[in-house]
């Protein structure tokens, strides 16, 4: 076994790509997020400005938008017709339409409803759009009435309280700052790496001549062959997940509030269960190109299904499924429960969700055994 562990990382150290699959994406690919989206909100989202009423209030109003950080007026437009072309080409994320009589209304304490419209296909902005322009709108409405209840009242209390309703109010236990780059990076990153774990196996049974299909290696020497690359492959990816924990915690400064131990476990069966379903398609398929073509049709949808982005409950049936086949669903969701809510109860049923995965190792060496066999 020694000499088998050896022989490989031998093998490995002569190739360059294989050192390059290795050692060089995955910190690509932490870096490239880090920087598009470490930064956790979104800025100078461009909308449109619809303006018929024309007055003080309706320019206020505009003003105070284009204000923000997260906003930026585009263009003010003369009908929905003219952005509605801005709208689809995504020139514009949305368009807030100020009616006609708004300031007037405003004065005689008429309620008037300002549209705004917005393409909810992006689902993040389209989240981030609706929770910044709300405020702005809210803020201007409470100053409107209160000049109106000043005038009236002559008492700043009296007209403050006037002014200004009962809101409830929400706050995010988790992310508190409403950092989409907690959620996103942390998600995005794991699904990376697990075709990463995936990529780096098959180029493993590939390199060593002796994993190929049309060699004959006795039983005991194939399996020895084979666990000594899982658990080389294991080990460093291993380090890499340590790495990019303290990537998570250090540099981007997220939280962790459960238990290391209890995450690394689930950790741990996430890369065997990945290692186990290579071994599996490639027992199957004899073919590294038909290989990575399965594996790619498997775990390349794994950051749509996760259940990060999207709502588990509000799948269709075919995509709850597919989720449920994807051991990066369970693995995130562990990491949700020990990373942000901190519950040290529970771990095993992800553990268990885990677990079936493994068979397809078994299944996949008593393949290569029965094809390689003398």
């Amino acid at each position: 076994m020694l000499k088998e562990l050896k022989n490989d990382l031998i093998s490995l150290c002569k190739d360059p790509f294989s050192l390059g699959i290795l050692l060089l994406p995955l910190p690509l690919i932490t870096l490239l997020l880090f920087f598009a989206l470490g930064k956790g909100e979104l800025e100078k989202m461009p909308i449109g400005v619809l303006d018929n009423d024309q007055t003080y209030t309706s320019r206020e109003l505009a003003f105070a938008i284009n204000a923000s950080p997260a906003l930026k007026i585009y263009k003010h437009y003369t009908s929905l017709e003219d952005a509605k072309e801005d709208l689809l080409n995504a020139k514009i994320f949305g368009i807030i339409v100020f009616p006609k009589n708004l300031q007037s209304n405003s004065k005689k304490g008429i309620e008037t409803s300002i549209p705004f419209y917005y393409n909810a296909q992006f689902l993040l902005i389209a989240k981030t759009l609706h929770s910044k322009i709300l405020p702005i709108i809210f803020t201007e409405d409470v100053k409107a009435k209160m000049v109106k209840s000043l005038v009236e009242n002559k008492n700043f209390a009296g007209a403050l309280s006037k002014a200004t309703p009962i809101m409830q109010e929400m706050s995010s236990l988790y992310n508190p700052d409403g950092s989409y780059s907690q959620f996103l990076i942390t998600a995005i990153l794991p699904c990376s790496f697990v075709i990463l774990i995936c990529c780096s196996l098959l180029n493993a049974l590939v390199r060593d001549p002796r994993t190929a299909f049309s060699q004959s290696v006795s039983s005991s020497n194939l399996i020895t062959i084979l666990l000594a690359k899982l658990f080389n492959n294991t080990i460093f990816y291993v380090l890499w997940w340590w790495a990019l924990m303290w990537f998570f915690t250090y540099i981007m400064g997220l939280p962790m509030r459960g238990s290391w131990d209890i995450l690394f476990g689930g950790a741990f069966l996430t890369i065997l269960a990945y290692e186990s379903i290579t071994l599996f398609l490639y027992a199957i398929a004899q073919q590294s190109t038909k290989t990575i073509s399965l594996i790619s049709v498997y775990s390349a949808p794994s950051f749509a299904f996760a259940g990060v982005t999207f709502p588990l409950n509000s799948m269709n049936t075919f995509a709850h499924f597919w989720s449920q086949i994807l051991p990066v669903s369970h693995y995130l969701e562990l990491y949700i429960h020990q990373a942000n809510y901190g519950r040290l109860d529970g771990s095993y049923t992800f553990y268990m969700a885990l677990l079936p995965f493994l068979l397809f190792g078994i299944a996949g060496s008593v393949i290569f055994v029965l094809r390689t066999k003398r």
